[in-house]
């Protein structure tokens, strides 16, 4: 949570990105934007065929989903959610049947799951404090958040929706990693300490990927599976977010502060072979590598917050 989070879109996508690999080399100083409104948080079908979103185009912030394929900047996009509350952070589920993403309601952010055609809404989290960022596990049988249920007291309160939120807020100290069934059963704890946002599973089901805050450092991080073995990925950068796994899991994108704020890099799944992919107007979020391995989607904040896609590096 603690980074400043952006919306995404699509349109002029294989003109455009066929334009973009001929004409320059990364790090890219112009990118195609695909929507212009208040769109965020995508994140793309399993077949890659549609991104999963947050829209304010409808009124209030609700999951929509769009053809990824479209050259309407978005104005085709579907509204999948209904109702007083405000969403965020929907995730498909690998098996492509389900997404989850997160309801405010109360003031408190829970985890609810639906189909992916937005029927069957039910609620996974009660009583847990807030909890946000749904990720779903390989085989789709478990769902990976952050969660304040087990922080100190009092450290609960901070409903800041996450587009609003930037680097160091107070309420990540106490956030941690835990799984749960898609049913609300069997929750289980991962982390201990706070500070663990961002968090998601490796291709093959033995590592977390997630951004790991320690007072006014964010830095990109590592571990087993079982919370065991977590290390440091962003060496001595210390304003790294929104890490992701590339398709095959050898590669991570993410974003990095740089002078003109924040754009995107990739590394090598330890953490060598740091490079920088874009160097343009905006700040550039929450990247995520499309499924067959050719392009990245990402949120810019550029006036408004938009969606963006590039052909991704060899």
């Amino acid at each position: 949570m603690a980074l400043i989070v952006k919306r995404l879109g699509f349109g002029l996508l294989l003109c455009t990105t066929a334009v973009f690999v001929v004409a320059q080399e990364f790090p890219l100083k112009r990118v195609p934007q695909i929507t212009y409104l208040v769109d965020y948080e995508a994140a793309w079908s399993p077949d890659g065929r549609q991104i999963v979103l947050i829209s304010n185009r409808h009124g209030g912030m609700k999951v929509h989903i769009l053809d990824a394929s479209s050259d309407a900047t978005g104005s085709d996009m579907r509204q999948i959610t209904r109702g007083a509350n405000e969403d965020d952070s929907p995730a498909w589920s690998p098996d492509a049947r389900q997404i989850a993403f997160v309801s405010v309601h109360d003031d408190v952010s829970d985890i609810f799951v639906m189909n992916a055609d937005g029927s069957n809404v039910r609620q996974v989290t009660r009583r847990l404090g807030q909890n946000i960022h749904p990720m779903w596990s390989p085989d789709s049988s478990r769902i990976l958040f952050n969660t304040t249920h087990f922080g100190e007291a009092g450290q609960n309160d901070d409903k800041t929706s996450d587009e609003k939120r930037i680097i160091g807020e107070k309420r990540d100290d106490s956030i941690d990693l835990a799984t749960i069934r898609p049913d609300g059963s069997d929750l289980q704890r991962i982390t201990h300490g706070g500070g663990y946002t961002y968090a998601s599973f490796s291709p093959d089901g033995r590592s977390i990927l997630h951004r790991r805050q320690q007072g006014e450092v964010s830095q990109v991080f590592v571990m087993n599976a079982d919370g065991s073995g977590d290390h440091n990925l962003s060496g001595s950068s210390t304003l790294d977010g929104w890490p992701s796994w590339s398709p095959d899991g050898n590669k991570i994108v993410f974003s990095r502060h740089v002078q003109n704020g924040f754009q995107i890099f990739v590394m090598n799944r330890d953490g060598t072979g740091v490079r920088q992919l874009t160097d343009a107007a905006g700040e550039f979020v929450n990247p995520r590598w499309s499924p067959d391995g050719t392009k990245i989607l990402c949120g810019r904040r550029w006036g408004g917050i938009s969606l963006v896609v590039f052909p991704a590096p060899k």
